[in-house]
């Protein structure tokens, strides 16, 4: 019954009866290469929906057929959905089959009506379209018929929508009724967008949803409503960022990642007193601090690489009791270096650079203050080039997790080029040794009387009581990591930097606890220079 419906309508403007086109409907066939039309006639297969009626009864230019096309980028889309040539809108020639190219808004807002042949030779289907509510927050204009308002019917409507402040239109904003079809599945709406913005370390895309299968798709920079975005870290960075939803113009939560860091690259062999040597990239984030005001540079510290330009280091290798802060020109820095001489034939792909800036802790004053707050944020001229050898430590101000981490059942790593023994010299090639923390209250009985008053309140104890394993002169500013199994990986957290251990008519007391200045209570002073 449907069926002859809708022959009949086409047969009326053919002057044929039903049943002789609704025989030669079911005996039509077409080639592979053609398209049969709803009378049975066949076209060339490129000839529907291309803005040109080619059926007798215009059944290759409808909207139901067409809605679905996709066009080129350089093509306009008519508002049934065919696709025509990009520089048809208001060429004055009729190029959709709707005649929507020379009706488009862009068109000085003027309504052209022509000729046009389609009205002509098929019958519009029954009915029209009614003008819908205005969307909430926001209203559209009739471009071919200002003075009609919602509740009212027309079998032709071209609607513009517009939002109020605040709100975005959800849809095409322009929308077209033609023989009783919009030109849209679901009439447009305004609701609140979040603006999404790029971030260097996490990548987007948003979900789409059919009811059984999840998609994705690439996201907007202005996204509506209860979107819901997926995220995922770049390659450089780490974590588990969370999905993210857009509600009433913010979304719920930022997804960040953390740049990788804290991977030690080799298997390493065995600083310091009864250290042992390290491998190339053992501790990749391990730098030289050199003084540039001797012939050859000296090497007088360690430092942590925490971004491409910044160093964590310890304040007093920067600092003279007469002077005070010394000068950033009197400093270099070398990452990726296994030796200890500035320039030195057997090291590779080592990376220097000058220092820009020194920034201590506010509270440092030296030995007057009992070296407490003895950290130094170090920024490079030049930014480090990250390589499997050369490569941050992980920096974390979870109190929960920086406990866990100090519990002293754990080993930390800690590098430097200090003195070898006793009464030795420095150590031409870096070495590395493991250390336990020590709980404070033990290492204020363990340590000498006199040094107490070096374990201020932003110090941590690490090291052993009398097995010979300590950090010594020159091993100053290195830090002491502690490694965490992370899902398929090991990373390294700085908790310590190395500051004052006590001293003995030896150069370097092998047999006693280190004093290293604890990161945690720098949180913010560390975050203000990153």
């Amino acid at each position: 019954m449907f069926l002859c419906t809708i022959v009949c309508l086409v047969c009326i403007m053919q002057s044929v009866i039903c049943g002789d086109a609704l025989e030669r409907y079911k005996r039509a066939t077409c080639r592979k290469d053609q398209w049969q039309c709803r009378d049975g006639t066949c076209i060339g297969f490129d000839g529907k929906c291309d803005g040109v009626v080619d059926c007798p009864d215009g059944s290759d230019e409808t909207h139901p057929l067409c809605r679905s096309s996709r066009c080129q980028s350089n093509w306009f889309r008519c508002t049934y959905g065919a696709c025509v040539d990009g520089t048809a809108p208001c060429n004055g020639v009729q190029d959709c089959a709707d005649n929507s190219d020379e009706l488009h808004p862009l068109c000085r807002n003027e309504m052209i009506i022509k000729n046009v042949n389609i009205f002509s030779r098929v019958t519009p289907q029954a009915g029209a379209c009614v003008l819908p509510p205005y969307p909430e927050n926001g209203r559209y204009t009739v471009t071919n018929a200002p003075n009609q308002s919602p509740g009212q019917s027309s079998d032709l409507y071209l609607l513009n929508v517009t939002c109020e402040k605040g709100y975005r239109v959800f849809g095409e904003s322009n929308v077209y009724c033609f023989q009783g079809f919009w030109s849209v599945d679901n009439l447009p709406s305004c609701v609140r967008y979040c603006r999404l913005p790029p971030e260097p370390s996490v990548e987007y895309w948003c979900a789409v949803a059919d009811g059984v299968v999840e998609g994705r798709r690439a996201c907007a920079e202005h996204e509506p409503h209860g979107t819901v975005v997926r995220t995922q870290c770049k390659p450089g960075y780490y974590g588990r960022p969370p999905t993210m939803t857009c509600v009433d113009g913010a979304w719920d939560y930022h997804a960040q990642c953390s740049p990788e860091c804290g991977h030690v690259t080799p298997d390493g062999e065995e600083l310091i007193i009864g250290g042992r040597r390290a491998e190339r990239g053992e501790l990749p984030w391990h730098c030289g601090i050199y003084r540039k005001t001797t012939t050859p540079y000296m090497q007088i510290c360690g430092g942590s690489l925490v971004r491409p330009n910044v160093v964590i280091s310890a304040a007093h290798c920067f600092w003279s009791e007469d002077v005070g802060l010394l000068p950033a020109r009197d400093f270099s820095v070398a990452a990726g270096k296994l030796y200890r001489p500035w320039h030195d034939p057997m090291d590779t792909d080592v990376q220097k650079s000058d220092v820009s800036s020194i920034h201590k802790a506010s509270r440092f004053t030296g030995s007057l203050s009992n070296f407490q707050e003895d950290i130094a944020i170090v920024k490079l001229t030049t930014s480090f080039t990250y390589k499997p050898h050369i490569a941050p430590v992980c920096l974390d101000f979870d109190e929960v997790f920086d406990k866990y981490q100090l519990d002293g059942k754990r080993l930390g790593k800690v590098a430097g080029w200090g003195l070898t023994s006793i009464n030795g010299e420095a150590s031409p090639k870096l070495k590395v040794v493991e250390l336990p923390s020590v709980d404070y209250n033990e290492c204020y009985q363990q340590v000498p009387y006199n040094f107490r008053a070096y374990l201020t309140s932003d110090k941590i104890c690490a090291g052993y009581k009398d097995n010979g394993t300590a950090v010594c002169k020159g091993d100053s500013g290195g830090g002491l990591a502690f490694p965490e199994f992370e899902r398929t990986t090991v990373r390294f957290y700085l908790r310590g930097v190395v500051s004052t251990a006590p001293n003995d008519e030896n150069l370097c007391n092998g047999n006693t606890i280190t004093a290293l200045t604890h990161v945690l209570k720098h949180a913010s002073f560390i975050r203000k220079y990153l």
